[in-house]
């Protein structure tokens, strides 16, 4: 049994998720998906979906560590603020899991992919399916950023490993 890496895209209306499964020095395909949520749902029932989905996911998996893409707010500050407060649910999950995680910004994610921080989406989910050897690549674009973060994960997890090796005397 392999290690396990979580990828997560934080959104209010639309999570995306993705956990990856690495032995020795492959990875491959584990789960992915996305959680969404309805605007006809109240604001609380909807952030509580969100934390009962990754009680159920931790519950289910045990993961080593996870990749959570930072947020950058542009224009609307309502939906600015819902995206916070579902962020504050994952991250909080995540530290009541132990699990501990990177934030990986959009332009590291794609560059780790794909070797381009500008690449385009359909780039990185082709590129993204070729590290994980699926068969074609992901429909929903935030499932698929959830496979890319949680392989950008599992490669910040071996820097900090091998970085922990070379410090020890």
């Amino acid at each position: 049994m392999g290690l396990k890496f979580l990828g997560l895209d934080p959104g209010y209306a639309r999570m995306g998720y993705g956990l990856i499964e690495v032995e020795g020095n492959r990875a491959g395909f584990c789960d992915a998906g996305v959680v969404e949520t309805s605007p006809k749902q109240a604001e609380g029932h909807r952030l509580a979906l969100l934390q009962d989905f990754m009680r159920t996911l931790f519950a289910k998996h045990e993961i080593e560590h996870a990749g959570l893409e930072q947020v950058f707010l542009r224009r609307d500050l309502t939906t600015g603020i819902r995206l916070s407060e579902a962020r504050g649910v994952i991250v909080m999950n995540l530290y009541l899991a132990k699990i501990p995680y990177s934030e990986i910004s959009p332009t590291s994610m794609k560059k780790s992919i794909t070797g381009s921080g500008t690449a385009q989406k359909k780039t990185l989910q082709l590129m993204t399916a070729k590290l994980l050897n699926l068969p074609a690549q992901m429909k929903i674009d935030d499932a698929a950023d959830g496979l890319g973060l949680a392989f950008c994960a599992w490669l910040r997890w071996q820097a900090l490993q091998l970085k922990l090796k070379t410090q020890r005397p």
